[in-house]
């Protein structure tokens, strides 16, 4: 560490230690009602200059102000919904340097589509009056909690921290440095996520504004990393020290350094005492924590973790074993990363609540291994489905090489909502397999690419999967649009994808296996279930503009004609549009009986108020959806969506001992609000089917897996499902169910057996099928989405 001075005292005065451990809000309002962004409030009553309106947006409710402004509970007027808004002060508003950091936060902020980042919706102006809209979080904030509560039971903190982890690592991802990670800033949703807020500090990208200037301090004292405190230049690892700041405040309920004295004396302290540690000040902290917390504020950016996806995976280890899934192994030697013993150790008993699962002698176990660490990664989560270490098995734990797979996902962008979830059911299944012994003596270590929404970057992080990292299986992809521009780069490589989505067939490939529905396993029996079963004749199909949409309504086309039905309209909208008011005229006007939706990401928001408020409910007009999953149905409003429809193969409430041990497996690891989607599950079995593979061959040679893959079948969540040898896609079990108010699906229909996939409908021959897509293509500009111009 150099000996470089700390700031002169002209630095203006950092708040205190107090203001940093918790948000004020006004007289009467109670603190869960905290919105997005609240940052650090200098005011406890709502200015008298408030607004009654910005725009199209009501101010109905002072929640509490900052050094970057006033932020209030808003109402859209036209969308309606409730939004926080972050209101510039009139004072500040001519400061060039302020405003462009409020701008800065917008466009830092605007980047991330993520569910453990807080939305932004717009920012504006309104008679001078700045203002930003963001996503209204009404959980409360972290800092708050900890002022009420004190120190959180371990497995409740490292979970908050493994949310708050993931939100950090999705920005890092995105080029952008967030600068004041801090218990105020993790805000709660109301069903417990954590979500990261207040990007005003944010820093990187093309949009960088170099707000600060040299000497300095920009950033909250109390979680500042030694670099920040020396107004050094900061990377993403300044972001991990702050997390492990924040981590150490979770499990004791101070912070950092919090009896050094002033801000300065706080700042030295960062900057040149040992790594805090928990455990003394809170005893009963294993460990395994104290030595994360203390691997990540190392004062040495080297030292620390050296990315946000480093520390998840070891919090997640430690998530897996609170959570009763027994020892986690390491090979020799990453253990002495953390300063662990090379010998078991049990941590003492701690006095926290049973109901989350710590007895003395189930308290974080660690081998020479505790953590095994890698990019990110599932580690022992609790007995799940079919591989899972037993209760009280012996275990030989994996000491070769890892064998490192790809997961190529949306961690950002329109489609994060859906996709990002589909990682963590990657990393269960994984961490299954780990826990069990690993493959072939080897532990799996999955390496995550972010697709970020876009098929030229799915592309070309495929190839850098391929030819840098040298990956022989690649799990992801989940529009056909990436999956179309990743399978060529596949095949060239003679690698193997596992896709996990339902899709519009019309696609076989040698070195691609399908887990998701082909057509006449999702598409085809709910289009034949709502024309003989709902008697419906007249049909809408509205969809995204790409490649699946398209061709799922060629398809819907031909089969109506079997059935006898009408299309009496089709509409299509560029993926992440919100301008959806033409298309719900133009459904209005055409009075279907029934409306087919193949809309994706984050549009489905959208475009569902915007039919509610044209008047057409679930009763007037049903509407059967292809890509709305559970995850998905807790962005919208459930209330308006109850009595509608979604074809998938499984639904998180089918009723199976496979499908009960797996949730409880799920939600183990992430947290007991998650939810579970089709193609999560499809993730999951996917996973589990290589893995069967890579036994059976002895190899993990793509061609030796492809060999054995072909052969698999497994009592899945969803029940039996088997791999069709002639088209490389699951045998499965079609299923149709239909929305409740608790926000699950109640299966109303199913196959009456598993289906034989049929990736080319016999309504066209396959010669036909490949000229349309041909054409499809070729009016795209070689794309296989629509221009974003059209």
């Amino acid at each position: 560490m150099t000996s470089d001075p700390l700031p002169r005292p002209r630095t203006p005065e950092l708040p205190s230690a107090e203001e940093n451990s918790r948000t004020l809000i006004a007289p009467g309002l109670n603190t869960s009602t905290a919105g997005a962004g609240a940052g650090q409030p200098t005011s406890a009553s709502a200015p008298a200059t408030l607004k009654s309106r910005l725009g199209r947006y009501e101010i109905r409710q002072f929640l509490g102000s900052g050094g970057m402004g006033v932020v209030c509970l808003g109402h859209d007027t036209v969308i309606e919904r409730d939004v926080a808004i972050k209101i510039l002060p009139d004072a500040i508003a001519n400061d060039p340097e302020i405003k462009a950091r409020f701008v800065a936060e917008a466009r830092a902020a605007g980047k991330l589509t993520h569910p453990h980042t807080v939305g932004i919706y717009e920012i504006g102006e309104d008679e001078g009056t700045n203002y930003l809209v963001m996503e209204y979080v009404g959980g409360g904030n972290l800092a708050d909690e900890i002022s009420k509560r004190g120190a959180l039971p371990v497995l409740e903190a490292t979970q908050l921290m493994a949310d708050a982890t993931r939100g950090v690592a999705a920005a890092h991802a995105a080029g952008l440095i967030h600068r004041d990670i801090k218990p105020a800033n993790l805000l709660r949703s109301t069903d417990g996520v954590v979500k990261v807020a207040d990007f005003g500090l944010a820093k990187g990208g093309v949009h960088d504004l170099q707000l600060t200037q040299a000497g300095r301090v920009v950033g909250t004292p109390y979680y500042m990393s030694p670099e920040q405190c020396q107004s050094r230049p900061v990377d993403a690892r300044s972001d991990v020290y702050s997390l492990g700041a924040t981590y150490f405040s979770l499990l004791t309920g101070q912070s950092p350094y919090q009896s050094a004295g002033s801000s300065m004396q706080v700042m030295y302290a960062h900057c040149h005492s040992a790594p805090p540690n928990p455990r003394s000040i809170n005893p009963s902290v294993p460990d395994a924590c104290a030595a994360i917390v203390q691997k990540a504020t190392a004062k040495l950016p080297e030292d620390r973790y050296q990315s946000a996806d480093e520390l998840l995976a070891d919090l997640e280890a430690v998530i897996a074993t609170l959570s009763g899934a027994g020892q986690i192994f390491l090979p020799s030697g990453a253990g002495s990363r953390l300063g662990l013993p090379a010998t078991p150790v049990a941590s003492p008993a701690r006095s926290v609540p049973t109901a989350w699962l710590l007895t003395a002698s189930a308290c974080v176990v660690l081998l020479a291994g505790g953590l095994w660490l890698h990019r990110m990664r599932g580690d022992g989560a609790a007995a799940g489905v079919n591989g899972a270490a037993g209760a009280g098995a012996a275990v030989v734990a994996p000491t070769g090489l890892p064998l490192r797979v790809g997961v190529l996902h949306s961690l950002s962008g329109t489609m994060a909502t859906s996709e990002s979830p589909v990682v963590d059911a990657v990393q269960l299944a994984i961490g299954e397999i780990n826990a069990a012994g690993g493959l072939l003596g080897r532990p799996v270590e999955a390496v995550v690419a972010d697709g970020q929404s876009d098929e030229e970057v799915f592309a070309r992080e495929a190839r850098r999967l391929i030819e840098n990292e040298g990956l022989g299986t690649i799990f992801g992809c989940w529009t056909s649009a990436s999956r179309k521009r990743v399978v060529p780069l596949i095949e060239e490589a003679g690698h193997l994808l596992i896709y996990p989505l339902q899709y519009e067939g019309l696609e076989e490939s040698p070195q691609v296996f399908y887990t998701g529905a082909a057509p006449n396993q999702q598409i085809l029996p709910a289009v034949t279930w709502a024309a003989r079963d709902l008697k419906k004749t007249r049909f809408f199909h509205v969809g995204s503009d790409y490649v699946f949409p398209r061709a799922a309504g060629e398809i819907i086309k031909d089969h109506l004609k079997g059935l006898g039905g009408e299309l009496v309209g089709e509409a299509w909208l560029p993926l992440g549009t919100a301008e959806v008011q033409e298309v719900v005229a133009q459904i209005v006007a055409s009075k279907p009986d029934v409306l087919l939706n193949t809309i994706n990401g984050d549009t489905n928001v959208a475009f569902f108020r915007a039919l509610r408020k044209a008047g057409v409910t679930s009763e007037m007009m049903p509407t059967i959806s292809f890509s709305v999953g559970e995850e998905e149905l807790r962005h919208l409003r459930v209330g308006d969506m109850v009595g509608d429809y979604a074809a998938w193969d499984y639904f998180q409430s089918i009723d199976t001992p496979e499908n009960a041990a797996f949730l409880e497996a799920f939600r183990g690891r992430f947290g007991a609000q998650r939810l579970v989607t089709d193609p999560m599950e499809a993730a999951y079995i996917g996973v589990k089917l290589w893995a069967q593979a890579v036994r059976e061959a002895g190899s993990d040679a793509p061609n030796e897996i492809r060999r054995t893959l072909k052969n698999q079948r497994l009592s899945a969540p969803e029940g039996p499902v088997r791999v069709d040898p002639a088209t490389q896609h699951l045998i499965r079990s079609a299923r149709i169910g239909r929305i409740q108010a608790d926000g699950q699906f109640g299966i109303v229909w199913t196959s009456p057996e598993p289906v034989i996939p049929q990736p080319f409908p016999a309504t066209r021959t396959t010669v036909e099928w490949r000229g349309f897509l041909t054409d499809l293509q070729n009016g795209w500009d070689g794309k296989w989405s629509a221009p974003s111009e059209r």
